[in-house]
């Protein structure tokens, strides 16, 4: 999702940069402008998806390390329990 939103940008910059070029002679650069804010709207909500879904993707790659690290604090706190009750 984020490549195809920084692909759409560059292509909406690209296609304001022609527009641009186009409006010296006419004077005229309300199209331009639009695709110039169109691609700065998508590069933008690329970046901020693409950092929602690193987010995302630490908290899930983190999650099985905790589940393990609570099973392995939980198995020694029970076998220090059977040593005190051993004793």
């Amino acid at each position: 999702m984020r490549t195809f939103l920084y692909l759409c940008s560059a292509l909406s910059l690209l296609i304001s940069a022609h527009m641009f070029s186009l409006a010296d002679v006419s004077g005229q650069y309300k199209s331009a402008l639009f695709f110039l804010f169109i691609g700065i709207q998508m590069l933008i909500t690329g970046t901020l998806i693409g950092g929602h879904q690193d987010e995302r993707d630490l908290q899930s790659r983190t999650s099985p390390m905790r589940e393990s690290h609570k099973e392995a604090s939980v198995g020694a706190v029970s076998e220090s329990v059977n040593q005190r009750k051993e004793s």
